[in-house]
């Protein structure tokens, strides 16, 4: 009896690994329309590297709106290294810097899609990313 339920832990196991997404690759997303996002994430067992950029779009951001914002996040942001991310199955988690504060990231990878929240200046932010069609 035991050597079944140890047979069928490790074919649980691997079933599990490999119907576990690819995070690896390229990611792409916009913010709130306007910012485009590419996200370039590299796996290691559990641990989850890779490269956070954020390039405004929108050619009137040179004007501040009447609240006097000027959105120029992205010329801040730019590229960042990611850090302290894992991988656990299809959830990932990671953290990029801004004004040399921590932006924490949680996601989920599922149905072609990765899914980020964060919090930004108090706010929740939702990000939806795809992985780009490779031509063939």
């Amino acid at each position: 009896m035991k050597k079944v339920l140890l047979a069928a832990v490790v074919v649980l196991t691997a079933v599990t690994v490999c119907l576990a997404a690819s995070v690896d690759g390229v990611w792409k997303g916009l913010v709130e329309g306007q910012y485009n996002l590419s996200l370039t994430l590299k796996t290691d067992g559990a641990k989850l590297t890779g490269v956070f950029a954020l390039v405004d779009n929108n050619p009137k951001s040179e004007n501040p709106d009447e609240a006097g914002y000027t959105p120029f996040v992205a010329a801040q942001m730019g590229k960042n290294t990611i850090s302290d991310g894992k991988i656990d199955g299809n959830n990932i988690q990671f953290t990029t810097t801004f004004n040399d504060k921590p932006i924490v990231y949680k996601g989920t990878i599922a149905d072609g899609k990765l899914v980020l929240t964060t919090t930004f200046n108090g706010q929740p932010v939702k990000l939806t990313l795809k992985q780009p069609a490779v031509a063939k």
